[in-house]
């Protein structure tokens, strides 16, 4: 069951939609960040496929963009029945198990992908440029292995993907307002971005520096979002286990 809904939810419009707006995203911060010419610098892809990252205005959306798909999914399946037909099939258990790992599944590859198509586009298409690789997070790494460093950040993105996509199925479960549903996400992102600081804000969760900030000490980060992946969990559990008994 994990797999055919896994498989359901990467045909699915939503999941389409979602990755080609991450990648949108990218491009976005790269035309941005030169005018509207998209091959107009000799900077090296790396510092092209970085900057692009955090050239958009549209940065604060990272975290939320793969929650919209998910924060109306389970009441969906819910008021259609489907999610009753599929525990009947198998189990509650089965069921809250198979559909976690797929939002998850979504969550992950709808930052993961286009973020990994946006590095190979800065390598292969847009040229390696001639000047030298300016970044202040593990610059030798950088240096040395520019496409793998590139990658941890499209892991990173994958990760914070998963985590905010379990987060938006426990709100579908929870909230009964669709619109408090989706504006929720909204009003979490903005808090942090006024209310906290540094990589507490949940746009800045994107960047794998991170996870290294000294007032945090190395697990701080990961803490964090496993904090809100098992919130996402039990929203999503009882919720879940409410519209059984109904």
């Amino acid at each position: 069951m994990v797999k055919k809904e896994i498989k359901r939810a990467l045909r699915s419009r939503a999941f389409a939609l979602t990755t080609a707006f991450c990648f949108f995203m990218m491009v976005e911060g790269r035309l941005d960040q030169t005018n509207g010419r998209i091959f107009n610098d000799s900077d090296p892809y790396l510092s092209k496929f970085l900057n692009s990252l955090w050239s958009t205005p549209l940065t604060i959306l990272w975290p939320i963009t793969v929650m919209f798909p998910f924060v109306l999914s389970y009441r969906k399946e819910r008021d259609s029945g489907f999610g009753r037909l599929m525990a009947l099939k198998t189990s509650r258990g089965q069921y809250r198990m198979a559909k976690s790992a797929a939002v998850a599944c979504s969550g992950f590859l709808s930052l993961f992908l286009p973020m990994a198509g946006w590095l190979l586009f800065c390598k292969f298409i847009l040229g390696l440029g001639s000047v030298e690789i300016s970044v202040r997070f593990m610059p030798e790494f950088a240096e040395k292995f520019p496409f793998l460093y590139g990658m941890m950040y499209a892991v990173n993105a994958g990760v914070l993907g998963a985590v905010f996509a379990v987060w938006g199925l426990g709100l579908s479960a929870v909230v009964h307002n669709r619109y408090l549903a989706l504006l929720i996400p909204v009003c979490y992102c903005v808090f942090t971005g006024v209310a906290a600081s540094g990589p507490w804000q949940a746009f800045k969760l994107i960047a794998p520096d991170a996870y290294y900030n000294p007032a945090l000490g190395g697990w701080g980060i990961p803490l964090y979002e496993l904090a809100v992946l098992t919130v996402g969990c039990l929203l999503f559990i009882g919720g879940d286990c409410h519209a059984g008994k109904a």
